[in-house]
């Protein structure tokens, strides 16, 4: 589907000084951002998921299986934890879906 996005003047002019690759096109360079901040968002889920996976020494699926939060009497800390995780993991499944869409590979 085409369509005819507005774009400032100063915008513009960015996108026409990157060099992102050979195809030069202003859509062209949007999808190399588009993928580029998609990659950004998967690492920093994955390195929530190691951090936490360490920090737990378990998985996420271990973890809601052994209602680590309860084991725990429901403190900040571990809430909290389980949150970010639960977040990390749903959005590398969000992101790696996103990647795929826009760029056709696994």
């Amino acid at each position: 589907m085409d369509m005819n996005v507005m774009l400032s003047p100063d915008v513009v002019e960015h996108l026409q000084n990157l060099e992102l690759g050979p195809k030069q096109d202003l859509s062209e360079k949007v999808r190399l951002l588009l993928i580029a901040e998609y990659r950004r968002r998967l690492a920093r889920y994955h390195l929530a998921n190691e951090q936490l996976s360490q920090k737990y020494n378990m998985g996420f699926e271990a973890f809601e299986q052994q209602q680590m939060t309860r084991q725990q009497g429901y403190s900040w800390e571990v809430e909290s934890d389980a949150i970010s995780w639960e977040t990390a993991v749903d959005g590398m499944t969000t992101v790696q879906r996103q990647l795929k869409e826009l760029t056709g590979k696994d």
